[in-house]
C-alpha cells in the first residue's frame, strides 16, 4: 500500500498563489517610495529606470509592483530556493469578505 504522503515528499516545485488586497491610504507616500526605490536601483539601466518612473507616476498600482520583493517572501523558509516568481499589481473593487472566513484561514 502506498503512503498517502510519499508523492507528496517527492514533489520538487511547489507553487504559490496569493492574492492580497492593499489599501492605499496615502498615495503620495505610496508613489514617493516607489520613485525613491526606482531611483535607488543601481541595475536598472537609465531607459528602464524611466519607463519605471513614468509607469509609477500614470498608475498607482506600478508603484507597488516596484516595492513587492516576491524573494523576500521566501528566502527564510528552510530548505528552498526560489526558481521563478512573476507578480502584477492592478488598481481592484474590494469589497470585504465575512470575518467569520477570515477566522477559518488563520
Amino acid at each position: 500500500m502506498e503512503n498517502p504522503t510519499s508523492s507528496e515528499s517527492t514533489t520538487r516545485y511547489i507553487r504559490l498563489n496569493l492574492e492580497i488586497v492593499l489599501e492605499v491610504t496615502d498615495a503620495d507616500a505610496l508613489r514617493a517610495a516607489a520613485l525613491d526605490s526606482v531611483k535607488a536601483d543601481e541595475e536598472l539601466s537609465s531607459g528602464d529606470r524611466a519607463d519605471a518612473m513614468a509607469a509609477i507616476e500614470s498608475d498607482l498600482a506600478e508603484s507597488v509592483s516596484y516595492l513587492i520583493d516576491p524573494f523576500s517572501l521566501v528566502e527564510e523558509i528552510a530548505g528552498t530556493e526560489l526558481s521563478e516568481a512573476g507578480w502584477q499589481s492592478e488598481g481592484a473593487e474590494y469589497l470585504p469578505e465575512d470575518d467569520d472566513e477570515d477566522d477559518e484561514d488563520a
